[in-house]
């Protein structure tokens, strides 16, 4: 499948899913985006989606690029699932626990999803036993695509310079995820 006038839903709009719609775009994709942190204003060139399941309908793939938190924990549930487009693909990239794999699994069974992508895992290894092992229409990865030589060196050196910038005073905000409890 073409991926030009495809609707591609990113659940999180940060520096990776901003990387990622950029992308998108380069095929001609319709870029929608759900982060309810996310002010309009700050929304360039995508369409900010105000409610997830609704935006799930209209999504030919869903790509994933959130933090592991009590609130995203199984986002990508039953609910979610049953929401999507009938044949829409999930790529998850960011956590594990932001996929029901048990919702998951049922969701590819019964044909309602196209397919997945996942270099994540609830546990992290998937168990031998594990139906995504054996499943048609699923891609998995070990969550390692950083792990080149360039890629190793670029995040030890981004790593020490939010370091010294901290002790600087000089750390840049959009390099924390926890901005409020260093008072960013």
């Amino acid at each position: 499948s073409d991926l030009r006038d495809k609707t591609i839903l990113l659940v999180g709009y940060g520096r990776i899913g901003r990387r990622v719609a950029h992308l998108c775009r380069a095929f001609d994709m319709r870029v929608e985006v759900y982060d309810p942190y996310l002010p309009q204003e700050s929304a360039e060139s995508i369409t900010l989606a105000p409610d997830l399941f609704e935006a799930l309908g209209r999504a030919d793939a869903v790509s994933l690029h959130i933090p592991y938190t009590q609130e995203t924990r199984h986002i990508m549930g039953r609910r979610a699932f049953a929401a999507l487009k009938p044949g829409a693909l999930l790529v998850n990239c960011s956590r594990g626990e932001t996929v029901d794999e048990t919702a998951l699994v049922g969701a590819l069974r019964e044909g309602r999803l196209g397919g997945a992508g996942l270099d994540v895992f609830e546990g992290e290894i998937p168990p031998q036993d594990s139906p995504l092992l054996h499943l048609d229409g699923v891609l998995l990865s070990p969550h390692n695509a950083a792990l080149s030589t360039e890629g190793s060196i670029r995040m030890a050196t981004q790593a020490a310079q939010n370091v010294l910038d901290c002790l600087h005073g000089r750390l840049r905000p959009e390099v924390v995820f926890n901005r409020a409890r260093l008072g960013l």
